[in-house]
């Protein structure tokens, strides 16, 4: 079922669509970013050997997995002033006002993923990738968003974070009280034309980050 905010997005783009005049496209976009455009943070995270895990134990088997962890994610989410947007298989989206409440989520998660892992059997552990970025982006309701954060965050909590990492861009890291122990590892990936300056948060150092 369609919201009445993405009823509304979906006619102003299909609008942007259709015109051929420039000062009339350039009017819609600015329609657009004036009605769903916001500065925030995007939230994306990624469960780790989804491929491997549905070849050896089944599709059962994962989404049985997903659903565990969708049960900490969430509340883990909102407990720390997140919008929890939605789900898409083992992927999941939030949006944040503040980057430091976004890390203090994936940490949290991450550490709840740990003790729940201590208590089952290897093939019942569930690890998160996670990817986290700051910027000008499109809040469509609650619900969805676009934007360049939303797409670095992407490329870093599915395509570069490893099981147990969360990866933060520095511009995101730029507008929090984060402290890092000083052999945090930051790195500028090149990946799709598109070059990422982030930090390498991994499980094994959670105790070295301090979130103000």
């Amino acid at each position: 079922m369609i919201d009445e905010s993405h009823a509304e997005f979906d006619q102003l783009i299909g609008q942007l669509a259709a015109a051929d005049d420039k000062d009339e496209q350039g009017t819609i976009r600015k329609a657009i970013w004036d009605r769903f455009g916001t500065t925030g943070v995007s939230f994306i995270s990624d469960m780790a050997g989804f491929s491997s895990t549905s070849r050896s134990m089944g599709v059962t088997h994962f989404l049985k997995l997903i659903h565990r962890a969708r049960e900490i994610i969430r509340p883990a989410i909102v407990a720390n002033q997140g919008l929890f947007l939605k789900h898409d298989a083992d992927n999941c989206y939030a949006f944040f006002e503040s980057p430091g409440d976004a890390v203090r989520a994936a940490l949290q998660i991450n550490r709840e993923l740990f003790h729940a892992n201590q208590q089952r059997n290897l093939n019942e552990h569930i690890f998160l990738s996670v990817g986290i970025d700051y910027g000008e982006l499109l809040l469509i309701g609650e619900s969805d968003y676009y934007g360049d954060p939303v797409n670095t965050a992407s490329k870093l909590g599915e395509d570069l974070a490893i099981r147990g990492e969360t990866l933060v861009t520095e511009r995101a890291l730029h507008h929090t009280t984060i402290s890092l122990s000083e052999n945090v590892e930051r790195i500028v990936a090149r990946i799709s034309d598109i070059e990422i300056a982030y930090v390498r948060i991994p499980m094994t150092e959670v105790s070295h980050v301090r979130v103000g």
